[in-house]
């Protein structure tokens, strides 16, 4: 029992080791599992209406990538006008926070320290463009493989998991078969409900900040949505943020009002929404949650802490179900 514990360990390490080597093409295909999961429903409404299966699948995620495009541009124009105004009003802020408590708060942007010039400046300044040029490469090239693996899986799926499925015999392949499809249904419909916990902590938010003349309110409930993907610390970080420009543009008493906003949107968010719109989808407590974000953060950046979560639940789900399979009773509980 000890040498089986032992390979299995060592096994483990090197599974681990190969996926931090192989990040983006594993990430690629991670990502590309969670689209194809949230856009199923969509392509079956499709297919159910005379599409064919490459049509919906293809318009799905046509309409998706459309989506996130124009977020993304009007987002960049937003913060592109915005940008300077933001700068001073951080710089206030660390200013005031650094003379008060001792606090200081990261600067946005950075002037250059002076020249250097010389071949040693020019090696330098080759070097930090390297690193943003092969930054936009990688992104570009993983989201490239998102939507086509997206699409492949939408249209082919069925099939592909049938052909996996069959690989398998006897009684093996009904395990594989019920674990599989109790963990896409996890995945899937842990991401749908996300979805709305984090539209609802955007809009409430969005529309307090707007009220309270807070600037840049909406790319500030953008930045809401999209951070509440990543469970637990994105929500923080972003309601943080807004805080912080919010005390930079009105002072404590503005600061103090979209602490309460926040608090009391994310907090009717986890209580109310949440259990309502996940039900059994997430079959992890918060600890075990929290733990994944950090190990996923770790591992893999902010890749993995906005994978790790789904990834666990449904890992739980098909070990859950394989455990009900065999008729084996609960560890705790009915």
């Amino acid at each position: 029992m000890g040498g089986r514990l032992l390979v299995l360990a060592v096994l483990l390490w090197l599974i681990a080791g190969f996926a931090v080597k192989v990040t983006l093409p594993l990430v690629a295909v991670l990502v590309a599992l969670l689209v194809a999961g949230v856009l199923t429903p969509v392509v079956q409404w499709g297919t159910s209406r005379g599409l064919p299966r490459w049509l919906a699948a293809g318009g799905s995620v046509l309409l998706l990538v459309g989506f996130f495009v124009g977020v993304a541009v009007g987002l960049g124009a937003r913060i592109a006008g915005q940008l300077p105004r933001l700068r001073e009003q951080f710089q206030q802020v660390s200013a005031d926070l650094s003379q008060r408590f001792g606090v200081e708060l990261p600067g946005i942007g950075g002037g250059s320290g002076g020249s250097s010039g010389g071949s040693s400046g020019g090696s330098a300044g080759g070097s930090a463009l390297l690193g943003p040029a092969q930054t936009v490469i990688e992104v570009v090239i993983a989201a490239f493989l998102v939507v086509a693996l997206a699409f492949l899986f939408l249209q082919g799926g069925p099939g592909m998991w049938r052909w996996l499925v069959g690989k398998f015999g006897g009684g093996v392949r009904g395990d594989v078969d019920a674990a599989g499809r109790a963990a896409w249904t996890t995945v899937g419909g842990y991401v749908r409900g996300l979805t709305i916990v984090a539209v609802f902590d955007a809009l409430g938010i969005g529309a307090g900040l707007l009220l309270l003349g807070v600037p840049l309110a909406l790319t500030l409930g953008v930045l809401q949505f999209l951070a509440s993907y990543i469970p637990t610390i994105g929500a923080f970080v972003a309601g943080l943020l807004a805080v912080v420009v919010a005390y930079g543009s009105g002072g404590l008493g503005t600061a103090a009002a979209v602490l309460a906003l926040v608090v009391v949107v994310q907090q009717v968010g986890n209580v109310v929404i949440e259990p309502w719109v996940m039900r059994n989808r997430l079959p992890l407590n918060a600890a075990v949650v929290l733990v994944a974000v950090t190990v996923g953060g770790v591992l893999w950046g902010i890749a993995g802490a906005l994978l790790f979560v789904p990834l666990t639940a449904g890992v739980t789900a098909a070990a859950r179900e394989v455990w009900v399979r065999h008729g084996s009773r609960p560890v705790a509980g009915k």
